[in-house]
């Protein structure tokens, strides 16, 4: 992440901000995998985050802009097309906002959700439409933007129609012409690399370990 970030924070600052949101990280822990402590110090990145804007819109809010580049810089999620739809998942409305329940819960899912956690927010990143399945057209989109970035080749549209046509035959389980959340789920628990198979709304497990080393270097290794 930007240099900026690795300033330490006034002590005083650093008690009261934690001594205000103290409570609020209580409820916020139940909803995530990490520790009282550690996800204190998930909450220590968050404020120094919010540092960076000059007029914060609240206490409580980072700016989806400084949380992008957290994910982009931090957790190396580089593709701005995925960005989009992994903001949506995340926070599901449009508020240009960032709530620390949103950071908390998103951190979690990066460095240590389940894979049921994640067949869940994968499966949101791909239904564009917002509607419990995944059509033809859809899983077009998404994979016409993650190949087109990958490739040169001037036949991209084929070959993507072409790849479409083997992932609906190998996750329509029920075989009606659409990938629903069960066909979905089921394909990934029996082929877990199939998660990303729309495009990668993930972190890659080095960028993973990079975060964790320069930011909680203190915990136990995963």
């Amino acid at each position: 992440m930007s240099a900026s970030l690795d300033s330490n924070l006034d002590p005083m600052e650093e008690i009261r901000f934690r001594k205000k949101h103290g409570a609020l990280w209580i409820e916020i822990q139940k909803e995530t995998h990490f520790s009282f402590d550690e996800l204190e110090q998930i909450m220590v990145i968050f404020f120094k985050i919010q540092k960076r804007d000059e007029k914060p819109a609240a206490s409580d809010l980072i700016s989806r802009a400084h949380f992008r580049d957290v994910l982009h810089t931090g957790l190396g999620m580089t593709d701005s097309y995925m960005m989009e739809r992994v903001m949506v998942a995340l926070d599901r409305g449009t508020s240009p906002f960032v709530t620390m329940a949103t950071f908390a819960k998103a951190i979690s899912l990066y460095l240590r959700g389940t894979l049921e956690e994640r067949i869940s927010y994968a499966f949101t990143c791909y239904d564009l439409l917002g509607e419990g399945y995944l059509r033809r057209e859809t899983m077009y989109q998404c994979m016409k933007k993650s190949i087109a970035k990958a490739s040169r080749d001037d036949d991209v549209e084929e070959a993507v129609k072409e790849f479409v046509d083997i992932m609906l035959k190998r996750m329509d389980t029920d075989v009606d012409g659409v990938i629903n959340f069960d066909d979905f789920h089921k394909s990934v628990t029996k082929t877990p690399s199939l998660l990303e198979s729309l495009g990668y709304c993930l972190p890659e497990r080095p960028a993973v370990y990079s975060f964790l080393a320069t930011w909680c270097p203190n915990w136990a290794k995963m």
